[in-house]
């Protein structure tokens, strides 16, 4: 009975691992056949020579270096409030939580625009530090350095910190704390010795996770760092093979980010799931802040969040309606819009709608499959005795950069003919696809693994099939987490430019990209009507996102 029951989620995970092994599994193939074969024989003289040069392992330090200082200053900036939103019941709590997430659903290439606007030489802080100081130079320069590197790294990637620890550290009961001070011991000692331990493991956690999407990252990079003595192995890898085009030497520098990246994901899977195992005091240690110190404390820390979230992003609203132009002229118009929408001709401007409609189309598909093959995948594993090894499996496309993704469909694009499906916009929804997957998988697998099975084994009990049990019961009960995988992995579709930039080649126009050409041609107010645009088309994702958490929660 038992053994017969594991054959239905056996059945519709194949079509989903054949997939997975068609869409991921092949092209990081060609990323290792390119590294590993020369002529048809194995050799590890590309790989050796990639890791061996002085250039490479100026650029892997400086990979290591960039993603390990962001990973621990996302970690740091989000303790505090950690601290302050798992202990502490206030107003606008749960709203504050909420927006933070918004960070993480944002697309990178929005936040370069929003730091640009914002923080550059030219941009609205240092205009209103050189009016309040009356000088003419910015006394702030922040763009084109280390700093913005690591600033909007932080800004993408703290939420996935302070969403953690908190959860986390909401969930401790308050009884070994007290036991502690009941015995003398002060606040700082209680914390080191009964506090840090029991969270430590979502603190890691997060750091792993934020590590491995800094290690990754691109488009920060590549526009923000403003020079070569700020390249990572992601952008060295686009250089290689979209520039330079030696597919062979970005292949074999992707073997180390892969590694890297492979590690980094096997540990972040070890400590997710001793997070798991916390303890079940769900807002029970909450109190009402119990001195004006601590009113203080969050006040000051939600304001400094604030600022550091909203004005970047208020800025690129702003700046769509403000030019500075001096052939168009400067003040408010709304000329960018009439361009964007093709009332006003331009030149700049005139394929933004067909990029909307790109977009939209290829989110929608990728999200689709993507979350078809992960509730297939997730019935499954949540089913499977070898789980573990299965979600790993699974799980594996996070371990490849989409620059690296990017680089194995153009190794497999270059061995077929220009009419394949492997060309054009569908090898965008392959790549996206991949790229989403783990993500979809990651919010439907712990709802699934949650769910009490009385409900399937009474099915099970009247005669009911597991195809019928299924069906009926146990998918409509996670309805509201399939819909929500499905906007999630829409949200990162509708950002994604790194695997896109790499595979477009001209044949694949999205918002993105065209955000990403209006910011290096210096049409900053044509970059920020399109960056509204998207970051519109984000927030509504974000706020279906929440409602739907919250009907989950219920």
């Amino acid at each position: 009975m038992e053994k017969k029951r594991f054959d239905y989620y056996t059945a519709i995970s194949i079509i989903p691992l054949l997939i997975l092994f068609l869409v991921f599994f092949l092209p990081l193939y060609q990323n290792l056949k390119g590294a590993f074969l020369s002529d048809g024989s194995f050799t590890i003289k590309r790989v050796t020579e990639s890791f061996t040069s002085a250039y490479n392992r100026q650029i892997l330090v400086f990979t290591l270096k960039q993603a390990s200082l962001s990973a621990l200053f996302s970690v740091l900036f989000a303790l505090p409030g950690a601290y302050l939103f798992s202990n502490y019941k206030f107003h606008f709590r749960k709203l504050v939580l909420s927006i933070s997430n918004l960070c993480f659903v944002l697309p990178s290439i929005l936040v370069v625009l929003g730091f640009v606007i914002f923080y550059g030489n030219g941009g609205v802080l240092n205009t209103i530090l050189m009016k309040i100081l009356r000088t003419d130079e910015p006394p702030l320069r922040i763009l084109y350095s280390f700093k913005a590197i690591i600033l909007a790294h932080v800004f993408l990637n703290f939420p996935v910190a302070l969403s953690l620890i908190t959860d986390s550290w909401s969930h401790l009961s308050r009884n070994q704390e007290n036991a502690s001070m009941l015995m003398g011991a002060s606040s700082i000692k209680t914390f080191c010795k009964i506090t840090l331990p029991r969270i430590l493991p979502s603190i890691l956690s997060a750091g792993l996770l934020i590590f491995l999407f800094c290690f990754t990252s691109f488009s920060i990079i590549l526009v923000l760092g403003g020079g070569p003595q700020f390249t990572t192995i992601e952008v060295e890898i686009y250089r290689l093979n979209n520039i330079v085009r030696n597919t062979s030497k970005a292949a074999a520098l992707s073997v180390y980010s892969f590694s890297v990246n492979l590690f980094c994901l096997v540990i972040y899977l070890i400590f997710s799931s001793l997070f798991k195992n916390r303890e079940k005091h769900r807002l029970s240690r909450l109190v009402k802040p119990n001195s004006r110190l601590t009113y203080f404390a969050i006040t000051f820390y939600i304001v400094i969040m604030m600022l550091f979230f909203f004005a970047p992003l208020v800025s690129i609203i702003w700046r769509s309606f403000y030019s500075t132009s001096q052939r168009l002229g400067t003040g408010y118009t709304i000329r960018a819009y009439k361009e964007l929408f093709g009332l006003e001709s331009s030149l700049a401007m005139k394929n933004t709608l067909g990029a909307i409609k790109s977009s939209l189309s290829i989110a929608i598909a990728s999200a689709s499959v993507s979350t078809i093959i992960s509730l297939c995948l997730a019935l499954w594993i949540s089913k499977s005795k070898k789980g573990a090894f299965f979600e790993l499996l699974s799980m594996l496309p996070m371990a490849i950069s989409s620059v690296t993704l990017g680089l194995g469909y153009s190794l497999m694009r270059a061995s077929v003919s220009d009419g394949s499906i492997l060309t054009g916009p569908m090898l965008v929804v392959l790549a996206h696809t991949v790229i989403t997957l783990p993500f979809c998988l990651r919010t439907l697998l712990p709802i699934l693994r949650s769910q009490k099975e009385n409900k399937l084994n009474a099915a099970y009990t009247m005669g009911s099939s597991k195809m019928k049990a299924s069906l009926d019961i146990e998918i409509p009960s996670i309805l509201s987490s399939i819909i929500k995988a499905f906007i999630f992995a829409f949200a990162l579709s509708m950002g994604e430019v790194n695997a896109t930039l790499t595979l477009a080649q001209g044949k694949v126009s999205t918002l993105p990209l065209q955000l990403y050409r209006l910011i290096n041609s210096y049409n900053y107010q044509g970059a920020c009507a399109v960056g509204t645009i998207l970051m519109v088309i984000t927030f509504i994702v974000f706020i279906l996102c929440e409602y739907l958490f919250r009907e989950t929660e219920r």
